[in-house]
């Protein structure tokens, strides 16, 4: 019985998210097809990032998507004026090649979910590792409680019942 392989569109924010929680070698443990946009990846300026995420580019695990109409793009971007042309981009792939979208940002969420796709984040991407044995209940612990250190914008409330799902319902302050 073969398992059906899920792509996902990643955003430049979930890409820093997971350098930034150590997570993007375990991410791509997950064995689902990956892609990204060349504007996304203009996004990423920080060499080292830059080096890191060129692994898995390189190995076919990350795929850089060159196919995208920029009139579409273009459209979309003008649609929506609170997307970044990046963010455009990765919504003009996953209506193309209808994927799930990874990302943490809150435009990019709702006008995602607006026109029917679904959307995932680091929190899902988090309990997916735990799921499938690739983070123990330790470390994904640790990931929640490190989230909103390295992005002021994760998602508290969410992390706190995540948190108390795997602590047995103890509190946590962040």
């Amino acid at each position: 019985m073969s398992v059906k392989e899920e792509i996902v569109i990643k955003d430049s924010c979930i890409l820093f998210d997971l350098l930034d929680l150590f997570l993007i070698e375990d991410f791509f443990q997950l064995g689902l097809k990956t892609f990204t946009t060349k504007q996304v990846m203009a996004e990423v300026t920080d060499e080292n990032q830059l080096i890191e995420i060129s692994k898995y580019i390189q190995s076919g695990e990350l795929i850089i998507d060159g196919f995208g109409s920029e009139d579409i793009i273009t459209s979309i971007n003008n649609e929506s004026p609170g997307l970044s042309y990046a963010d455009a981009s990765v919504l003009e792939l996953a209506l193309r090649i209808k994927a799930v979208i990874l990302s943490a940002d809150k435009s990019l969420r709702n006008e995602s979910q607006r026109r029917g796709l679904t959307v995932r984040g680091v929190l899902w991407i988090i309990d997916e590792l735990y799921n499938k044995n690739i983070l123990t209940k330790e470390k994904a612990l640790d990931k929640l409680i490190t989230y909103p250190k390295v992005n002021s914008r994760a998602p508290i409330n969410e992390i706190e019942k995540m948190v108390s799902k795997f602590t047995d319902n103890k509190t946590i302050n962040f």
